[in-house]
């Protein structure tokens, strides 16, 4: 395999546009579509979808690949692009694709194009690896909406998947007084032996009055309005899961609880370490060939 390659990158966030920075400096060939800032780099730019695009080793999608509208997620004004835009504008050409959270949509178009693709957001390493930046993040988050430290505060982290382990042990680091909910007893064991407080959902309502911050990394809902109104007024919750979140946002509001849905925050507060991870989990992918072209 020849180690440069060809990647066309369409959208995304600051991630891509540091991860189209580092493809360069490797010296990989880059087309681009959807990025202002980028018009005077060695990529070769494109302002419209069209077939010679696709003419490429990988095909780099957004994390996640498409937005509320249900679009390619782009944030270059006056660029819309959808599934069907793609599809239509293959042409003869298929790349392997790499993009977060493929849904029923992608799936049916992969299979009906004959297209292979990988799903990053499924992927351990970058789950783990990804799960820092997340963590650091929420944390930033929580300091712009509060006026008291975190440290000797008492919060609760809502779920003990990747990013509840780095942001737990972030927490504690700062000294903060930290309890983690999770189902599993497994789960609930090692919370205990990492010296967090351990809380079954069962008993999840008991703790409520108590925080101060409550962070939710639960991609469902999980903090209905029932869980809300025992809330204290004060408490800040700071929603880190997938779209639509897992907290009642509209109950939030009615009782006067501050409530946010924090998405994409590797891309927000650190994009060049999360584009080092995609690049990173992408070649690793390549070499292993589990990403074939």
């Amino acid at each position: 395999m020849n180690d440069l390659l060809t990647f066309s990158v369409i959208g995304g966030d600051q991630r891509q546009v540091e991860l189209i920075h580092i493809l360069l400096d490797k010296g990989h060939r880059v087309n681009i579509l959807g990025f202002d800032e980028l018009i005077d780099s060695k990529a070769k730019v494109w302002t419209k979808v069209e077939p010679a695009l696709f003419n490429c080793n990988l095909l780099l999608l957004p994390i996640p690949y498409r937005n509320e509208q249900g679009n390619i997620t782009i944030q270059k004004s006056g660029i819309s692009v959808r599934l069907s835009d793609i599809a239509e504008s293959l042409g003869n050409y298929r790349p392997f694709i790499i993009l977060g959270k493929a849904d029923k949509s992608f799936s049916e178009l992969a299979h009906k194009k004959e297209l292979h693709y990988f799903d990053i957001v499924e992927d351990e390493t970058f789950a783990i690896l990804n799960a820092i930046p997340t963590a650091e993040g929420a944390i930033q988050k929580a300091m712009e909406m509060t006026n008291f430290t975190l440290h000797g505060s008492n919060i609760l982290i809502l779920g003990y998947g990747r990013i509840g382990r780095s942001l737990s042990r972030m927490l504690k680091g700062i000294g903060a007084k930290v309890t983690v909910e999770a189902r599993k007893t497994e789960d609930l064991a090692w919370i205990s032996e990492n010296g967090y407080t351990a809380l079954h959902l069962d008993d999840l309502d008991r703790c409520l009055p108590f925080q101060d911050i409550i962070f939710n990394t639960v991609p469902h809902l999980i903090l209905e309005e029932t869980s809300l109104g025992r809330l204290n007024k004060n408490t800040i919750i700071i929603d880190i899961s997938s779209y639509p979140g897992g907290v009642d946002f509209a109950a939030a509001q009615e009782l006067g609880i501050e409530a946010c849905l924090s998405l994409g925050l590797p891309g927000k507060v650190a994009p060049k370490s999360a584009a080092e991870i995609i690049y990173k989990v992408i070649m690793g992918n390549v070499r292993e060939g589990k990403v074939k072209f």
